[in-house]
């Protein structure tokens, strides 16, 4: 490489140079509150004639003669080439001008164009990327359109005006740009590797999201016209079916490696994929991105399969916002691609995965454990034989032997829930859920609930009539039951009805009303406690149909399994630990005990990294935990004459286990035990 310190305008000049931004770079993001910044610098400098200013770190690397690909610096960049075409145009739009003013815009544009170039695509210096490109060139023009929302047209906008107040002359801000240095480290195409230095030179004013680092990883060191093919090819369609590509991709991730990735940790987790996996092949991670951000976008585009009933299922976990079973789906949806399984099984299969996390929601609203629970459940079910015939039966049988904050709710549990829990008070789009499910279900007329309000057929606020008809226990039924589910209805007429009597209630809504939710109430002469539970109990009939429990045929024949990892926040007190994975492995390692997990994850450990683990054995952090020199009395031999102290709880073996990973970095994610349900 070749690193040059000098005035941004030695950069820029130069008989036919002109500066690509790659089309693996982000839109050009700098706002006005980045452009009033470096206007207040140049203010700085004319006041300080003196001082220069350093503006950054530019990255290049050659493509052809005088033609420099930007990699890194391509905000500021742009931004100065911005304020010199509105200095230029500032100065071209002035009546009278003199002959400095003549020379000075003649300055200007030669820092912006080739003018003896031939070719008109090679005519303007600076190339942006994608759709930046028009907008740029369009500042050239004589009349700018109107109505664009652009960053660089409103930027242009930004200095164009702030010279029309005349707090500078035009001389003085070219004077001052004059002044800005930058830092040129230009690349050798073939011996440096600009990814590595792009990484560790970023420092941009607006940061860059995984997606657009991973955009860079993957076309980067390609070839400029490979570039091009690449992403139009792949990476453009990757975003529009996706919308937000990083989230896209930690959920990629998550599915192929079967661990839990971290958003933070999205770049690098792919970064290595890319290496285990491709062996850096950029066509072949580009198209299997490309696959599965066709299946990932039925999960996030409403009305984007192509089955109806699946796009219908598909729509309603959406709603619940039940994004954690996503590195799941991606499972799911491979195997119907493969046409392992088929239509009708994946439409039962997200049956019951909202079944599950609505009913989880009414009873007891954790999430505890479900991500690492979605992460290995498509593991669990291909670990039996029987999978590919009996997917949705295998499915259902792990889901009822889930225990703790994990279980699948019961139909008991569900039922009292959907009795005397006060629904009103869930999250909108819960309650919204439940009201509209219970009111479409098998109903021929379609109703959207964002469109009604919710009204409480008891009301909020008793009137002397309403306590009369409660009776002496009215303020003990209106505590309990108001915000109950047998106590809601739907209705346009909200602020018609609001605390009038039931009676009043039936005549201008009830008895007219055409939604299923109140078709019953007008037949009824009264309404206390004992209507509201018959009508939550003739609700819940309905509702165990929409969110049914899980039947299964499946029979395991041998134990069955629950898989954890050393990062669970389980208590393990008094269960039995009975195959131990390491990262991919899927046969496991057969367990006696929690001891046994001990030594045989130290036994890992150590021939992962001999040198760091040794290392933290003399360390004050785990001394206690080994004796190079001599065994303590209750240690256990990992590998020969090397031993780990084995009095201690199961929990704790699992906390020692998990800070060892860290310390060794290994992500402990990767060690992965099962213990009987």
């Amino acid at each position: 490489m070749n690193v040059y310190n000098y005035p941004i305008f030695q950069f820029l000049e130069g008989s036919g140079k002109s500066f690509i931004i790659p089309v693996y770079q982000r839109d050009y993001a700098w706002t006005r509150i980045n452009c009033q910044k470096l206007w207040d610098d140049l203010i700085e400098l004319n006041n300080n004639a003196r001082f220069d200013h350093f503006l950054g770190t530019i990255v290049t690397i050659g493509s052809g003669y005088q033609e420099y690909i930007v990699i890194d610096g391509q905000q500021r960049l742009t931004t100065i080439s911005i304020l010199l075409v509105a200095l230029h145009k500032f100065l071209k739009d002035k009546q009278n001008k003199t002959d400095d003013e003549n020379r000075l815009c003649e300055q200007i544009l030669d820092f912006l164009i080739n003018k003896y170039s031939s070719e008109q695509d090679k005519r303007i210096r600076l190339k942006p990327n994608k759709q930046d490109k028009e907008f740029f060139e369009n500042l050239f023009t004589e009349q700018l359109p109107s109505n664009i929302n652009s960053n660089i047209v409103n930027n242009f906008n930004f200095f164009y005006d702030k010279l029309r107040l005349g707090f500078l002359a035009p001389q003085q801000i070219f004077n001052a740009f004059l002044k800005l240095k930058i830092v040129l480290i230009d690349l050798v195409r073939g011996q440096d590797d600009p990814q590595l230095i792009f990484e560790s030179l970023n420092s941009t004013g607006v940061d860059l999201t995984a997606g657009d680092l991973i955009r860079n990883y993957i076309l980067m060191d390609l070839q400029p016209s490979e570039q091009e093919k690449m992403y139009k090819t792949y990476w453009i369609d990757i975003e529009k079916l996706t919308g937000n590509v990083a989230e896209f991709i930690r959920n990629y991730l998550i599915y192929k490696i079967k661990i839990w990735v971290k958003k933070d940790d999205v770049y690098t987790t792919f970064k290595k994929v890319s290496i285990d996996y491709f062996k850096k092949d950029k066509k072949a991670i580009l198209q299997e991105l490309l696959d599965f951000a066709n299946i990932y976008s039925w999960f996030v585009q409403i009305n984007n399969h192509p089955n109806q009933s699946i796009n219908y299922q598909l729509n309603r976990i959406y709603k619940l916002e039940f994004t954690v079973c996503h590195p799941f789906l991606l499972d799911v949806f491979d195997d119907l691609k493969s046409k392992i399984i088929d239509d009708e099984t994946v439409n039962n299969i997200l049956i019951i995965l909202e079944s599950y996390a609505f009913r989880k929601i009414l009873v007891d609203n954790t999430t505890q454990g479900l991500n690492k629970m979605f992460i290995t459940l498509s593991k669990e079910i291909k670990k039996e034989s029987t999978w590919k015939d009996q997917y949705l039966d295998i499915l259902n049988y792990i889901l009822i032997q889930k225990r703790v904050s994990l279980r699948f709710p019961k139909d008991e549990e569900f039922e009292a829930s959907l009795i005397n829990k006060e629904v009103y008070k869930l999250q909108t789009k819960n309650r919204n859920f439940l009201l509209e499910s219970l009111e479409n279900y098998k109903s021929a007329y379609k109703i959207n609930v964002d469109e009604l309000t919710i009204e409480h057929i008891m009301p909020q606020t008793l009137t002397k009539d309403w306590k009369n008809k409660l009776g002496e226990n009215w303020e003990e039924i209106h505590k309990k039951y108001l915000h109950t589910l047998g106590n809601l209805s739907l209705t346009a007429k909200n602020s018609e009805l609001s605390n009038s009597t039931f009676e009043e209630k039936q005549r201008i809504d009830f008895q007219t009303s055409k939604l299923k939710l109140n078709i019953a109430l007008d037949k009824l002469s009264n309404w206390g406690e004992n209507e509201i539970i018959e009508r939550a109990i003739d609700l819940i009939k309905d509702a165990k149909k929409i969110w049914p429990y899980p039947i299964t045929k499946y029979m395991k024949e041998i134990v069955e399994e629950q898989i954890f990892d050393l990062t669970s926040e389980d208590s393990f007190t008094g269960s039995k630990p009975l195959y131990l994975y390491f990262e991919d492995d899927e046969k496991g390692l057969e367990l006696k005990s929690w001891k046994d997990l001990l030594a045989k994850t130290c036994k890992f450990l150590y021939n992962y990294s001999p040198t760091e683990f040794t290392a933290i054995q003399n360390s004050p952090e785990f001394q206690w935990h080994f004796n190079i020199n001599k065994p303590f009395l209750s240690s256990l031999e990992f590998l020969p004459n090397k031993f780990v102290e084995g009095t201690m709880s199961t929990n704790s073996i699992l906390l020692f286990l998990a800070k060892l990973c860290e310390r060794i970095n290994f992500p402990p994610e990767k060690i992965q035990f099962s213990i009987k349900n």
